[in-house]
């Protein structure tokens, strides 16, 4: 018997007549549409890379997450960059916790500078000397410098929001923008000057440690303050807009904030405050940072004022020693976290004049209209960025010293809150106002 030959290519094609095989038809997609996609869940802890972090900003509005990591004896941090749907990344960035670019420190050593020694003509003074080293912080940070610059160059009205979840103080204001020789982006300046800043930290509560929680707020309504005796000014301009006469404590205000009264537009606290890494000892107005969250403040979370937080170092934020790439806690975080739906606090030690006349320039345009606090902060820098602009030769070199030093004051208040959030300041509903304060402590720090 004769073994079968192989199938041949031929045959095999020929099989079925030189029919193409009917293939199934295709199944229809299960695809859902683009608009139908549901946005992945949020992360349980802050992830400065998760794309829903951007999400809910307004057009032209970028978000830089700032996150450290390492030990404290070699700290590092990680630049994360959102804007126009697209997420950058810089990790593991030594060099700026390296500087020690704290405002607060920088401002310290400049004031001591000045006491033990007097400005000489032709020798620069301790807040120039500051003010210069600040302005050359920035230029080997080229991957920070190329995202301001794309921001400049593709936001007709560009704003930052800047997620800060460090303790090393950062003045991300202070930023110095100078646009490329070659193909230009924007303005020179300050950025704090050229665009409205806003800061955000993670809040220990719940969810909002993840995401970024800030909601546009319209607030309208008179002022609840706060004001320690030895601060007050006579005829100071609050007066017609203090919604009942001001109290003097912590414990007072905590009392008012779980009243029934009239709700405010505004809450003021004008108090010293004393910075320490420790939240046992790191106080406003007496009580520690600890203490405070024995308070409910029920008022700010029914109403969702506004507060300013007008102390020294109120701004700042201590960190876990053991968990240095964990969020941190602050004042600021702790009213946001009670309610607060926005907190304009200090980044370091300020002067009795400027914070008085800071909360008198606010108080003033937020009762002629409604302003918008983010915008309101940097035209406060602008003013000092144009007191410093016109200066003449002759001066006295101490006076001349003095407009670097208001400048780098003027940027140690920062806003956290949304990039919309407005204030507009009535008097009290029922005509009564509170009464002015008495005496004053000249040239002391808050």
């Amino acid at each position: 018997m004769t073994a079968p030959h192989p199938p041949t290519m031929r045959g095999l094609l020929n099989a079925d007549g030189g029919v193409p095989v009917p293939r199934p038809a295709a199944r229809p997609s299960t695809e859902p549409e683009p608009g139908d996609l549901v946005p992945p869940r949020p992360p349980d802890e802050f992830d400065p890379g998760w794309v829903g972090l951007g999400e809910t900003l307004p057009a032209g509005t970028a978000m830089l997450c700032v996150t450290g990591s390492g030990s404290t004896k070699q700290p590092r941090l990680s630049l994360t960059w959102h804007h126009a749907r697209t997420v950058q990344s810089a990790p593991n960035q030594p060099e700026l916790p390296r500087l020690g670019l704290s405002l607060a420190r920088l401002m310290k050593e400049a004031a001591e500078e000045a006491d033990a020694t007097p400005v000489r003509p032709g020798r620069e003074g301790p807040w120039s000397a500051a003010y210069y080293q600040v302005r050359n912080w920035w230029q080997y940070q080229s991957t920070l410098v190329r995202w301001i610059r794309e921001l400049f160059a593709t936001a007709p009205q560009p704003r930052l929001v800047i997620w800060d979840n460090t303790a090393h103080n950062i003045p991300w204001e202070l930023f110095y923008h100078q646009p490329s020789a070659t193909s230009g982006s924007g303005p020179e300046g300050w950025l704090g000057e050229l665009v409205p800043v806003v800061r955000w930290t993670s809040v220990h509560d719940g969810p909002r440690i993840a995401g970024y929680s800030a909601a546009q707020h319209v607030s309208k309504g008179s002022l609840l303050m706060l004001e320690e005796e030895s601060l007050a000014v006579p005829d100071d301009g609050f007066t017609r807009y203090v919604v009942e006469p001001r109290v003097h404590s912590i414990d007072e205000l905590m009392q008012r904030l779980d009243g029934t009264g009239e709700p405010p537009g505004l809450v003021m606290i004008r108090c010293h405050g004393f910075y320490a890494q420790s939240a046992s000892e790191f106080t406003i107005g007496g009580p520690s940072l600890n203490r405070f969250t024995g308070y409910s403040m029920r008022t700010l979370r029914e109403f969702q004022p506004p507060v300013v937080l007008n102390s020294c170092a109120s701004g700042q934020a201590i960190q876990d020693k053991q968990l240095p790439g964990r969020p941190v806690r602050s004042f600021v975080e702790l009213f946001l976290r009670y309610g607060a739906s926005a907190v304009v606090a200090v980044n370091g030690d300020i002067d009795i004049d400027h914070s008085h006349e800071f909360a008198t320039r606010l108080v003033a345009s937020a009762a002629e209209r409604p302003v918008n606090l983010a915008a309101a902060l940097q035209e406060h820098r602008r003013y000092y960025c144009a007191e410093l602009g016109r200066q003449r030769p002759g001066r006295d070199p101490k006076d001349v010293d003095e407009d670097y030093k208001h400048f780098l004051t003027s940027f140690l208040y920062v806003y956290y809150g949304h990039p919309d959030t407005t204030l507009h300041l009535t008097q009290p509903a029922d005509g009564a106002t509170g009464g002015d304060g008495t005496g004053r402590q000249e040239g002391a720090a808050l």
